[in-house]
């Protein structure tokens, strides 16, 4: 186990307000040549045939004081890179970073073993980095705010069966919502002086799968059609996705007829119908406390053996930030079970729990699916079938973001307390 201790610590006198800052950029990742699509072991029509819409990376960096961090959310299905971590770090001196995939199974398979990664990952991760220098270099005067709601639009894929066991139904297509879910979603604003929106960062966890095996266009599922609605409502503001604990969860619309005008009429579909509800919900933003501290940080690589044989182990590298006092984010990569994400909200005593899932921030591997410990001891897909992390992995990971944050927050004390 290896673990940093981040405390980014500001030149401020307790109690004092600590300017903070932000910058943001995009940058275009649609691959400009045919490759293999992410997701489906059984897609019917072979590699990407042509471009639907554009893929991105949107990045936000945050200064609060002396102390920096960078949020990259990107279309894609997962990723992962040292390489790109250790070089934003270096060359630009922003020490936190997370990588935030939407997990779309329309992008670019470019993780091996495609022969298109290298090419295309040296590519992507130039980008990216160019996208988080041009948003620290045009910072502003921010502010935070925050604004929730509640939509089910996912169901449950893990049913239970008769003999005890779950297993998977990946196609729902009479949309019964079948349970349990989370279907919270949180905004969280950033604002600039004048106390206008100029990012939002849309956080729900259903998986974008709304497109099926039979898609071979580049797309981002509906979480791009999200970002468009709201960048196309909200003028002037730069709309971000970040996936939650979705590894259990898919969505209600699902499009699997083959026919492509109309599979994306669904996907359409199922993005305006978050976004309407983003919006209404993001007209009443709730500011935060004013800025008083530095942005927070502990970062660990852990190593879990491998479920299924005990001579291997998977490196996990999880990042728990906190904002202000206010905001935890509890980052960690490959897919988690929503319950995961539930724990984390219900236990993190913050104003703003948040979960980010698919998330690379601190090194190690992408470990795949990360069930918890009842939908592991029940099996299905992710569960017992195409996960290898040891059980009670999904815990642990949880209960080390709380030990980090309660550290953050002063709570770990040298010596007892009084009686």
């Amino acid at each position: 186990m290896r673990t940093v201790a981040l405390l980014l610590i500001a030149l401020s006198a307790p109690g004092q307000d600590l300017p903070l800052h932000a910058g943001l950029a995009k940058v275009d990742l649609t691959p400009s040549s045919s490759m293999p699509m992410y997701g489906y072991s059984n897609r019917r029509c072979g590699p990407s045939a042509g471009i639907h819409d554009s893929l991105y990376a949107k990045a936000l960096v945050l200064a609060s004081g002396a102390s920096k961090m960078a949020i990259v959310t990107l279309d894609l299905g997962s990723f992962v890179s040292e390489k790109l971590v250790a070089d934003i770090k270096g060359k630009l001196g922003i020490p936190v970073v997370l990588l935030a995939a939407s997990h779309t199974h329309s992008g670019p398979a470019f993780l091996p073993p495609s022969a298109n990664q290298p090419a295309y990952l040296a590519d992507i991760e130039g980008k990216i980095f160019e996208a988080v220098k041009r948003a620290g270099e045009s910072m502003f005067p921010a502010s935070l705010a925050v604004s929730r709601g509640s939509i089910q639009l996912g169901y449950n894929r893990l049913l239970p069966r008769d003999d005890g066991r779950s297993r998977a139904l990946f196609d729902n297509l009479e949309r019964i919502p079948y349970g349990p879910v989370d279907p919270e979603f949180v905004n969280l604003h950033v604002l600039d002086s004048a106390g206008a929106t100029k990012a939002l960062l849309v956080h729900y966890a259903v998986h974008a799968v709304v497109l099926g095996p039979t898609n071979c266009l580049y797309s981002a599922d509906y979480p791009g059609v999200l970002q468009s609605k709201v960048e196309a409502e909200m003028s002037g503001v730069q709309a971000m996705f970040v996936q939650g604990g979705a590894g259990d969860i898919n969505p209600l619309f699902m499009a699997r007829s083959g026919n492509s005008e109309a599979d994306f009429a669904v996907v359409r579909k199922m993005g305006e119908t978050l976004a309407a509800s983003v919006l209404r919900a993001a007209r009443e933003p709730k500011p935060l406390s004013p800025n008083r501290h530095p942005i927070e940080v502990r970062a660990q690589v852990h190593q879990y053996s491998d479920r299924w044989d005990k001579t291997q182990s998977l490196s996990v590298g999880i990042t728990t930030v906190v904002l202000n006092r206010e905001i935890a984010i509890a980052a960690t990569p490959g897919e988690l079970m929503h319950k995961l994400q539930t724990e984390w909200k219900q236990r993190a005593e913050v104003a703003v729990p948040l979960f980010y899932g698919y998330t690379y921030s601190s090194g190690g591997i992408w470990p795949g699916y990360i069930p918890d410990l009842k939908t592991a001891a029940h099996g299905g897909y992710g569960a017992d079938v195409t996960t290898r992390i040891a059980i009670g992995a999904g815990e642990d990971i949880v209960q080390r973001h709380l030990i980090h944050l309660y550290e953050i927050l002063g709570m770990w004390r040298d010596q007892p307390g009084r009686p």
